[in-house]
């Protein structure tokens, strides 16, 4: 029991640098408690339905192991106290979810385990604390097709086929950045604007394609400009500020790019938002990290290799970066966006749903981030495939071959 009270004060008193005290580890509890009865509501499952919600888990001490022929799961510790909670799946049961996702904490996975996920066809996916993509453990079902694998390296190598590639990428972000803005944020002059803007952009690219990559990606800041522009005036609700202080730029959402980094934005020449110094970007960050593993399970599963980028292709992390799996999740973006927004619209949040790290980094707790790749998980499974995109097909028109698909 103490060694599960010092690891909830651990993960308390280190992110926000300050001393222990009663009152900030009650809170901290209390918020754990909340956001884990949010993520166990569930639709009930039908008795001859397959379990349709992936399971998330995170904390310290969580483990997968098989025993006795069945996984046998168990969840971390978030908080103290908190009931230990595991599941146990029998090979070919309905209830098995279709992945499994592990948020940052600790613990240990079998080889025995990764084996049974593997023949039951469940990924097992990895996201790290600040909500980087880690890695992806799933067999797949098939091995990279030659065919398939030929023509990324041929769309690679060919700027006109890149080039006519990522428009099309482009401009479907554009067509469901305009679809999320129009359903999902409340109507404003800003948002008028935006959605004029977003529109004519995916016109333009559709009939007048830019005809350098330069201009495209031009084109692309413009459309992130627009559409992240309309989010400053998303409405964040909070409470208890006198008990857990926020700063003040928590108090509404500002920018994509995290503002305290202002000295690495002109070092990189671009915008830095891994380290998300907002509750937002955070959050968005999970919701991302999802979409590609999500994305790369696709690929693989298609017989593409998801680190032979065509739109994003740096020599230097070729091989090593999940690149096709980025080129292919960049229109579902905004899709996935709606999670966030989703719970933005429901949520007064607390100061003790996020803790600032020693460099300003913004985490979050570790239940909020289950409910958050639980909700951008939703989203995934939900996804129909880009109106062009996900299935390699032959065409006998070169202006077609150098579409990309």
């Amino acid at each position: 029991m103490g060694n599960n009270q010092e690891a909830s004060l651990t993960a308390l008193d280190i992110g926000r640098n300050l001393e222990p005290d009663a009152s900030s580890e009650a809170e901290w509890v209390g918020r754990s408690r909340y956001w884990l009865c949010e993520s166990d509501k569930k639709i009930s499952r039908r008795l001859r339905d397959r379990e349709e919600m992936s399971l998330v888990l995170t904390g310290h001490g969580l483990s997968l192991r098989v025993e006795k022929g069945s996984l046998l799961v168990r969840d971390g510790n978030t908080h103290y106290p908190a009931k230990q909670r595991q599941w146990r799946f029998f090979p070919g049961a309905l209830d098995v979810p279709p992945s499994i996702v592990v948020l940052d904490g600790s613990g240990n996975v079998t080889l025995d385990a990764i084996d049974w996920l593997a023949t039951q066809r469940v990924p097992l996916i990895r996201l790290r604390w600040n909500g980087r993509f880690a890695s992806v453990l799933t067999s797949g079902g098939k091995t990279a097709r030659t065919d398939k694998v030929d023509w990324q390296q041929r769309t690679r190598d060919d700027p006109r086929a890149r080039l006519a590639f990522s428009i099309d990428l482009i401009r479907q972000k554009a067509e469901n950045s305009l679809r999320t803005l129009e359903e999902h944020l409340p109507p404003s002059p800003l948002r008028d604007r935006a959605c004029e803007n977003l529109a004519t952009r995916a016109k333009t690219l559709q009939q007048k394609p830019p005809r350098s990559y330069s201009s495209l990606l031009g084109f692309e800041g413009s459309i992130a400009s627009d559409y992240f522009r309309v989010w400053t005036e998303i409405p964040l609700k909070w409470k208890a500020l006198k008990r857990h202080p926020i700063p003040d730029d928590w108090s509404k959402y500002r920018s994509r790019v995290a503002l305290r980094y202002g000295i690495l934005l002109h070092s990189n020449g671009g915008g830095y938002n891994r380290g998300a110094s907002h509750p937002v970007n955070a959050m968005l960050n999970y919701a991302y990290a999802v979409l590609i593993a999500r994305t790369q399970i696709r690929l693989v599963a298609e017989g593409y290799d998801p680190t032979l980028g065509i739109m994003h292709q740096k020599q230097g992390l070729k091989g090593i970066s999940p690149a096709f799996s980025l080129d292919r999740m960049e229109p579902m973006r905004p899709v996935v966006d709606r999670a966030v927004l989703q719970l933005i619209g429901e949520t007064t949040f607390t100061g003790a749903d996020f803790s600032i790290q020693n460099d300003g980094v913004c985490r979050l707790n570790p239940e909020l981030a289950r409910r958050v790749a639980q909700l951008a998980m939703e989203r995934c499974d939900a996804l129909p495939y880009p109106k062009r995109g996900w299935r390699y097909q032959r065409r006998r028109s070169p202006r077609a071959v150098d579409a990309g698909f």
